[in-house]
């Protein structure tokens, strides 16, 4: 099952259309996850947001490797639609209630005959 894969700017939309007010718990949680977010731009990673179709989520912060430029998260879907267990790995995570997640890119080592 393809996940939808969406900016992670859209947390910050998250509340804001709501017509009731939102509860304490709720503002305490989506401050605990924008926190989170903002911690792994911070350390380099680029984060997006992954959604399955039953609903499942989790943050995935991905951190390319060094010599990589990635301006725009989205750039790097490609590379993790590549890689179905990978993606089956963080929503099973995500199943057992683990939703920021780290994966780390890593050129394949090359040997020379």
């Amino acid at each position: 099952m393809t996940p939808t894969f969406l900016p992670h700017q859209a947390l910050d939309l998250v509340g804001v259309l709501e017509a009731s007010l939102p509860s304490s718990a709720e503002i305490k949680g989506r401050q605990r996850l924008l926190a989170l977010r903002d911690q792994a731009i911070s350390a380099g990673a680029q984060v997006l947001i992954v959604l399955w179709q039953n609903l499942e989520w989790t943050l995935l912060a991905v951190q390319p490797p060094a010599d990589v430029v990635i301006s725009d998260a989205r750039e790097l879907i490609p590379n993790l639609l590549r890689n179905p267990e990978a993606l089956q790995q963080v929503q099973q995570r995500a199943r057992r209630g683990y939703h920021l997640q780290w994966l780390t890119l890593a050129r394949p080592v090359t040997t020379q005959h």
